[in-house]
């Protein structure tokens, strides 16, 4: 009897726990420095429960990579842009968000795999009236500022879960849509599937046995990883230029050009 009463218990306490978990499938283009959501258009998830959340996108398992290849030449005002070589990883970007520490694990690749850990940037956020309807919920119009760029979101008090797709934390409800004045960052709406009846895999970051000796570095340690990026950037740009006898200035946006973090 004992055992059955504990097995019904088990059974409730997984039921519960099912019950706050969820999915949201977005569609993500990143496009630094470009004025508009110009860049490759990468499928993304957010799965979360009460605890902690956890966003992927650019991951090989997510793409079908013949179509991103169809996509790598866009035309973007009048002019081509040309986007070359892999652009996923088998892991993908993630950014793993604990509730309980109030902290980000996120990892990204530029030359080298880089690793970071930050606690969440408080966002703050005004809150608006207007309103909008994904997936059959209506949501809230949220605006903020976050590392340099002025964001918009739309939350759903619906899940008055504080989770958003990347980096985006903090509001009342969950976020289903986000992008930033230009939409060089551009988050928007798929699919939302909750309560999802069954455990999900929520982090922490996954790190491919060939990343192992790579740390997890603070924000300013990012911060600096990315000013050296922009200089030898820089510097191979002018070495190009004078192999080729061109008389050229060499201009960069510095780290805004490879990053939608702005810092100052």
């Amino acid at each position: 009897m004992r055992f059955l009463f504990l097995l019904v218990f088990l059974a409730s306490m997984t039921a519960n726990q099912a019950q706050n978990n969820g999915i949201v499938y977005y569609g993500h283009i990143e496009s630094p420095g470009k004025g508009g959501p110009v860049g490759l258009d990468f499928n993304a998830y957010l799965v979360f429960n009460k605890e902690a959340s956890y966003y992927v996108t650019a991951k090989d398992s997510l793409e079908k990579q013949t179509e991103l290849e169809e996509k790598q030449i866009k035309e973007v005002n009048g002019n081509q842009q040309v986007y070359l070589g892999k652009h996923t990883l088998p892991q993908g970007k993630q950014v793993y968000y604990n509730r309980a520490k109030d902290s980000l694990w996120w990892n990204k690749k530029y030359k080298e795999p880089v690793y970071g850990r930050e606690k969440r940037a408080k966002i703050d956020w005004n809150l608006g009236s207007e309103t909008k309807t994904f997936g059959g919920l209506t949501c809230h119009k949220a605006t903020g500022t976050f590392r340099g760029k002025n964001y918009t979101a739309w939350y759903t008090d619906a899940i008055p879960l504080p989770y958003g797709p990347w980096k985006l934390q903090g509001l009342p409800g969950l976020i289903l849509e986000a992008y930033d004045e230009k939409k060089e960052m551009y988050l928007y709406f798929k699919s939302l599937e909750y309560p999802v009846k069954r455990n999900l895999s929520i982090g922490p970051i996954e790190k491919p046995e060939v990343d192992k000796e790579y740390p997890f570095i603070s924000i300013e340690e990012y911060k600096q990883t990315l000013n050296e990026l922009v200089e030898r950037s820089k510097t191979k740009a002018i070495l190009i230029a004078k192999q080729m006898g061109a008389d050229v200035t060499v201009k960069t946006g510095g780290v805004e050009t490879l990053s939608v973090e702005v810092f100052d």
